[in-house]
């Protein structure tokens, strides 16, 4: 009988499943299975690329309310929110807004002087959202923002 019919190849020569032994074959299952969870933990392989986002959000907010936004770079952490968010107060007439929901894991984020932090992963934002240091990460989730300069308000949106 010929190789063709499959009879007289051996392990060697064969590589299907059937010549695995026990230990290699749970070996090589539990390193798959260890990939697909780490994988599917970790996004697209950036560590903690993130929830897409908030839902949706529409909000607004008198900024007189927050002592912390009378000055240039003052954070303020918005109160009764669903989704925590902090406003920054970017230059004399502009702010931004950022989702305190982490990237990484959702962990919350504090407000850590005039920037932000992660307290699980150590993940670190400079006050304009992106990343600057710890556990590598995408930006914060950045809202928009209109100022009615008028009334003294923000109207903030996802």
């Amino acid at each position: 009988m010929g190789a063709s019919s499959g009879q007289g190849m051996t392990c060697a020569t064969n590589r299907s499943l059937s010549c695995l032994n026990r230990r290699t074959f749970l070996a090589q299952s539990t390193v798959a299975a260890l990939s697909t969870v780490l994988m599917a933990a970790c996004g697209d392989g950036l560590l903690g690329s993130s929830p897409t986002g908030p839902g949706t959000v529409r909000l607004s907010i008198s900024v007189a309310d927050y002592a912390a936004l009378a000055v240039v770079g003052g954070i303020a952490r918005l109160n009764g929110t669903g989704t925590p968010i902090a406003v920054v107060r970017s230059d004399a007439a502009s702010y931004r807004a950022f989702s305190l929901v982490c990237p990484h894991a959702g962990t919350t984020v504090g407000i850590n002087g005039a920037s932000f932090r992660c307290p699980n992963h150590g993940a670190m934002f400079a006050s304009t959202g992106a990343w600057t240091g710890g556990q590598r990460t995408s930006a914060l989730f950045e809202f928009t923002v209109v100022t009615d300069t008028a009334n003294g308000t923000l109207t903030i949106s996802s």
